[in-house]
């Protein structure tokens, strides 16, 4: 393995050095094409009853195997010689081994040894990718908000393995056994994918300093930041303990949302290259309609109000939309971006 690419420097002036690449290739790259073809072929297995695979096993598949390594391979390569570049590197090296891993776990039998097992490489790579958001927090003492987005991005994921572990174990908690698996889709999309996006967005919307701007717009998007980044943990706190909070959190995390789908439309779109452009169009759009369809589950949650949405038309509709129209487009504009 071979670092090819020279150094770059990065929004929030940390100095990055070249990724990890293999043959003039980054191996995030390498392993987002590859576990591409792994998932179409998980894919074609559960067509055929090979693989007693749901729907929301193959989202986090797909998120594991495609997801995350496009996720990392949008974030700068930290300096040599830290643990936070070792950190950063043995995600990037480890995360295809660990996310073959955790496919394998979601075929074994629940509540086996085995599947318990096999969930553990993928959280020692969030893992890694939590102390990189730890590290890259640290490094800056704070702020700009774009760039607390993107560590918010970082931190989330290891929530999401920890939620497919107790999956693997058959520990439901208080909660439906579905919805310990749901919880590890939603904080792959809602809890790493959408914060980085934000974060990256924000990147191109702020200035050389890496802060939105004092008028009403910039004070709207840097708003919409922390309620991005903050509404994710009020939800999962609302969905646990009150039916109340939780719709709460949702119209504020919704507003937010689309608030910023609508600042990426008016503001980064026209500005970019036209197929990230249109990639990050998608995206946007995509935000709107599950972020419609995410209110009108949490008020269903109310007691006595009639139900606007159920857990397999939110599993349809707003998974499969927030993976193929929201997750995979806006991380790949971005890495084309970068290209």
């Amino acid at each position: 393995m071979t670092d090819l690419e020279p150094a770059i420097p990065r929004a929030g002036g940390q100095p990055a050095s070249s990724p990890p690449c293999v043959a003039g290739r980054r191996v995030t790259d390498l392993s987002a094409a590859a576990g591409g073809v792994v998932w179409l072929g998980v894919v074609a297995g559960t067509v055929g009853d090979v693989l007693p695979l749901s729907s929301p096993a193959l989202y986090v598949g797909l998120a594991a195997l495609v997801v995350v390594p496009l996720g990392l391979g949008v974030l700068e390569s930290p300096r040599d010689a830290t643990p936070l570049r070792a950190a950063y590197r043995s995600a990037a090296v480890g995360q295809f081994p660990a996310a073959l891993a955790l496919v394998a776990a979601l075929v074994a039998p629940q509540g086996s040894l085995a599947a318990v097992a096999l969930t553990i490489p993928w959280l020692g790579v969030t893992g890694a990718i939590a102390l990189c958001g730890v590290g890259r927090l640290l490094d800056r003492g704070g702020g700009p908000l774009p760039e607390l987005a993107v560590d918010a991005g970082l931190l989330y994921v290891p929530v999401a393995a920890t939620f497919l572990c107790l999956h693997a174990a058959g520990v439901s908690l208080r909660f439906a056994p579905t919805i310990v698996l749901l919880t590890g889709v939603h904080f792959h999309y809602a809890g790493f994918a959408l914060p980085l996006v934000v974060g990256l967005t924000g990147r191109h919307l702020a200035g050389s300093d890496g802060r939105f701007s004092a008028t009403i717009t910039g004070r709207a998007t840097a708003a919409t930041t922390v309620v991005v980044v903050a509404g994710i943990l009020l939800i999962a706190i609302g969905i646990t303990f009150s039916p109340l909070v939780e719709v709460v959190a949702v119209v504020a995390f919704t507003a937010g949302v689309v608030g910023f789908a609508l600042r990426t439309l008016r503001d980064v779109v026209p500005t970019v290259a036209r197929l990230p452009g249109l990639l990050l169009a998608v995206a946007a759009l995509s935000l709107c309609w599950t972020m419609a369809l995410a209110l009108a589950f949490a008020y269903s949650s109310l007691p006595g109000t009639p139900s606007l949405v159920t857990i397999p038309e939110m599993i349809r509709w707003h998974g499969s939309v927030n993976a193929f129209g929201f997750a995979l487009p806006a991380l790949l504009a971005f890495r084309l971006l970068e290209a």
